[in-house]
């Protein structure tokens, strides 16, 4: 499954719009300063693109495995 995939999947399960906005860009920037490095591609693109939590497998969303 690709990551666009994963992303659509995503979007699909939350058809009734319950999970958060995404993350503005300035939250994930300081999120990774204050680690000390990059969140992994895919987490940041859901984050930005997505919704800023709320899913996986502890959340309300989606899980893709």
């Amino acid at each position: 499954m690709t990551d666009d995939e994963i992303i659509h999947r995503i979007r699909e399960q939350d058809a009734a719009g319950q999970l958060p906005t995404p993350a503005p860009p300035e939250a994930v920037a300081e999120l990774e300063t204050a680690v000390g490095h990059p969140m992994p591609p895919l987490l940041k693109r859901i984050y930005l693109e997505v919704a800023d939590g709320g899913f996986g497998r502890w959340g309300r969303g989606f899980v893709p495995y």
